[in-house]
């Protein structure tokens, strides 16, 4: 059973292939003026910045595709609202907005229904099992307990629920020396609110999805060399390549992208 499972996430490291490129110059210029990249990465058609906007697209797409019923999406660190802007229009989605600082209109105006202002180190203001799929990118790194929030994802997805996760990566000895240094710098006070405090393998993130009884399903580095406005960005074979090399050594991608399910019986 044991070596069956392994042999079926293998297979899984490489579901993001599936994933179609080709929207992906399209979606860049239509938020080219939002700058929620750097500009200079968006004078590219495939810049490897929009990897982490292209992961968070795809894997939503592709769940809400399975269900017949309307998806309730916790955009958990939504910001200005960059992965929904990111999407565009999604039919038969209903999206909440979580962050310590909440930009009620413009949040509002794309079309978040449900906002909340609050701090990830306390419990989440959604009840329990109340949405189908949390989107937490890049934020794990800013926070003190990490554990503790991936606790408070699992609580408020319902059994079966998805979550897409991102983040800076590194192998794991090489983490665990940045974790030492952030933890130093935070507990004397030179890193401030916000910073990262963190440092993450995909290792460590494997051991809190399994600790919150959540079952990963893919996780896969992003890059292997990463330079904005490389004009090998206009190709998606490079895209492509880089991808293959982060699936192979996640740890060794610069960031780092997961799904992970919940236990249907949670």
């Amino acid at each position: 059973m044991k070596k069956s499972r392994q042999n079926s996430f293998r297979q899984q490291r490489f579901t993001h292939f599936g994933w179609p490129l080709n929207h992906l110059p399209e979606r860049v210029a239509a938020v080219r003026e939002d700058k929620i990249m750097n500009m200079r990465a968006t004078d590219t058609s495939y810049p490897i910045r929009a990897l982490r906007y292209w992961w968070v697209s795809s894997a939503v797409a592709a769940e809400v595709k399975k269900k017949n019923t309307e998806t309730i999406i916790a955009d958990i660190g939504c910001s200005t609202g960059h992965s929904k802007r990111f999407i565009g229009e999604l039919p038969d989605t209903k999206w909440i907005g979580l962050d310590w600082k909440i930009e009620e209109p413009m949040l509002k105006e794309i079309g978040y229904s449900a906002r909340h202002e609050c701090d990830f180190d306390q419990k989440l203001p959604l009840p329990d099992s109340s949405v189908d799929v949390v989107i937490f990118s890049h934020v794990i790194e800013h926070l003190p307990r990490p554990d503790f929030t991936i606790n408070e994802i699992a609580r408020i997805l319902r059994p079966g629920g998805l979550l897409i996760a991102g983040s800076p990566v590194a192998p794991n000895f090489v983490a665990k020396w940045r974790d030492a240094h952030h933890r130093k710098n935070y507990e004397a006070g030179s890193t401030m609110v916000g910073g990262h405090i963190n440092s993450f393998s995909s290792g460590r993130w494997k051991r809190l999805l399994t600790a919150a009884d959540m079952g990963l399903e893919q996780i896969a580095g992003t890059f292997l060399i990463r330079w904005s406005g490389f004009y090998l960005e206009n190709f998606s074979w490079w895209i492509r390549l880089n991808q293959l090399w982060g699936a192979l050594f996640p740890s060794y991608g610069g960031e780092v992208y997961l799904t992970a399910r919940k236990n249907s019986s949670g």
